[in-house]
């Protein structure tokens, strides 16, 4: 499996946690949007693209 996938694959249990946190602690208002989808759209940014980006690259 490419670094990418084994990432996005890490990422989506931190995601799932953060839900399941969200539903245990009766969380509520922007907060699950921090949780949910800021933490994905950061994550994605700042943690994957950039290993993507090294990933298509050829050796020199």
């Amino acid at each position: 499996m490419k670094k990418s996938t084994k990432l996005r694959l890490a990422g989506g249990a931190i995601l799932l946690f953060n839900l399941w946190a969200v539903g245990h602690y009766k969380i509520e208002g922007p907060m699950v949007l921090v949780l949910t989808l800021g933490f994905a759209i950061a994550y994605e940014a700042l943690v994957v693209r950039p290993a993507k980006k090294a990933e298509d690259q050829p050796l020199q």
